[in-house]
């Protein structure tokens, strides 16, 4: 068969003015129809690809922002133990300190006038239910939390980002009322949705790591800590064996009974 183009009775004027059909007109074997109708199906088979294409980007990107929000939730819930952890520590400091204000007053071969003139350490407060409330406030201001709700609420509004038509007005008037201006709309809406997804996921990847960023500062707060109450506790086991009367081991050594005509 002849390329049309090359008919010099084919002028651009009457290509330019011939109706959009759809491919699955039938058109009389050997014509110009079938050559317009072969075409069509091979714009219509990319206009499928991209369209199939996507809508495949479009839910994995969705997956990912789900994924995305709820490590954003385990980390909140993370933040909170590791916040607790921290109180706790406070606690346990406050507490050692009393407890080795009592170990020097035992030792004190002067204890009652010791106590008398020793400054008292500050009384650990008492707990109460406002803790939790603070930290339920201190979730509530975080900057990750902000940004989940943010991301909730665009969710929930159906926002969308508009980057206009993929097609120029030309080409969108040249399909009106096929099936093609179906699939071109369709595949206009997925990217609005994927330039939707792509900015959320931007805000909550900010927002992720430095919320990692503050939680690592808080776990080397948490370690320092716990490595400073557990010396001192070490240090006062060992004080009362001794006050008792046990024979402090030496390193490898276990603990020895207390020794003979002590009380």
């Amino acid at each position: 068969m002849s390329n049309p183009f090359d008919d010099d009775d084919y002028s651009a004027g009457a290509r330019s003015s011939a109706p959009v059909k759809s491919y699955t007109t039938p058109a009389a074997s050997g014509t110009i129809d079938d050559d317009v109708n072969f075409y069509e199906q091979e714009i219509e088979k990319y206009m499928q690809q991209s369209l199939d294409s996507t809508q495949r980007s479009r839910r994995q990107l969705e997956e990912s922002e789900a994924v995305g929000v709820s490590t954003a939730e385990d980390l909140l819930v993370q933040r909170e133990k590791l916040e607790r952890t921290n109180k706790n520590l406070d606690e346990i400091d406050r507490t050692t300190a009393h407890t080795q204000r009592n170990l020097n007053s035992i030792k004190s071969v002067f204890g009652g006038l010791f106590n008398r003139f020793s400054k008292a350490p500050k009384d650990a407060p008492a707990k109460s239910a406002d803790d939790d409330a603070k930290l339920a406030a201190s979730r509530s201001d975080n900057k990750l939390n902000k940004t989940i709700g943010s991301i909730n609420d665009s969710q929930g509004a159906g926002g969308m980002a508009t980057g206009g038509p993929s097609l120029s007005e030309t080409s969108r008037q040249a399909i009106k009322g096929t099936r093609w201006e179906t699939m071109d709309n369709e595949i206009d809406e997925n990217l609005d949705a994927m330039s939707s997804n792509l900015a959320r996921l931007q805000t909550l990847g900010l927002a992720l790591g430095n919320e990692v960023d503050d939680q690592n500062k808080l776990l080397e707060d948490i370690q320092r800590k716990a490595d400073k109450n557990d010396s001192v506790i070490r240090h006062q086991d060992a004080q009362m064996k001794k006050i008792l009367g046990y024979k402090v081991p030496k390193p490898g050594e276990s603990a020895g009974l207390p020794q003979s005509g002590k009380k």
